[in-house]
C-alpha cells in the first residue's frame, strides 16, 4: 500500500518570476488532460497577466520535495446581486496521482477562508459537466449547481469566443 504524500498548501506570490513559471507549466498539464490547445504565445501572455492582473491570487500544492503539483487560480470580483465582492475559483488542478486524498478539499478551504478574510459573500466555479469526481467535492463543500441557485433564476455557465485578428 502506498503512502500519502505529505502536500503543503501555500499563498503563492504572483510577483515572483518562478512562481509564475511553475504556474504556468501546470496550466500546460491541466491543458493536455482536458484536451484543450493552447494558442500560441500563451505562456508569454499568460505571465504577463498573471503579473499586472489586480485581483488575480494563487494557492499552490507542493509535494515533499517542493515540487509545485497543483494549483488553484481565483479571482477577487464582485457580486452585483450580493452588493459585495465575491472570490471565482477559476481553476484548480491537482496531478492525478495525488487525487483523493483530501489536497483539493484543504485547497478549496484555504479560498474560502481567504474569501471570508475579503469581506466576500460567495464563491463562484465553473465544472465540466462530464468531472463528476470533481461535482461530488464541491457538492460535499456545500457547492450548488447555479442552474437552481437563488442568486437570480439559475443560470449557466455560456461564452462566446473572440478569434483574434
Amino acid at each position: 500500500m502506498m503512502m500519502p504524500t505529505t502536500i503543503s498548501i501555500e499563498d503563492a506570490d504572483l510577483g515572483t518570476a518562478s512562481i509564475r513559471r511553475e504556474l504556468i507549466r501546470l496550466v500546460e498539464a491541466f491543458a493536455v488532460v482536458s484536451e484543450v490547445t493552447l494558442r500560441t504565445g500563451h505562456a508569454e501572455a499568460l505571465d504577463h497577466l498573471l503579473q499586472t492582473h489586480p485581483t488575480v491570487f494563487l494557492l499552490l500544492a507542493r509535494d515533499e520535495q517542493g515540487r509545485a503539483v497543483g494549483y488553484a487560480l481565483c479571482q477577487k470580483t464582485i457580486s452585483s446581486f450580493e452588493g459585495a465582492p465575491s472570490v471565482n475559483l477559476h481553476d484548480i488542478y491537482l496531478e492525478e496521482s495525488l487525487r483523493g486524498q483530501g489536497v483539493g478539499r484543504r485547497m478549496i478551504a484555504r479560498v474560502e477562508e481567504m474569501a471570508r478574510a475579503m469581506g466576500c459573500r460567495k464563491i463562484t466555479l465553473e465544472v465540466d459537466r462530464e468531472n463528476t469526481g470533481a461535482q461530488r467535492l464541491y457538492r460535499a463543500l456545500g457547492f450548488a449547481d447555479g442552474s437552481s441557485d437563488r442568486d437570480g433564476d439559475g443560470c449557466w455557465f455560456w461564452r462566446k469566443m473572440i478569434a483574434d485578428d
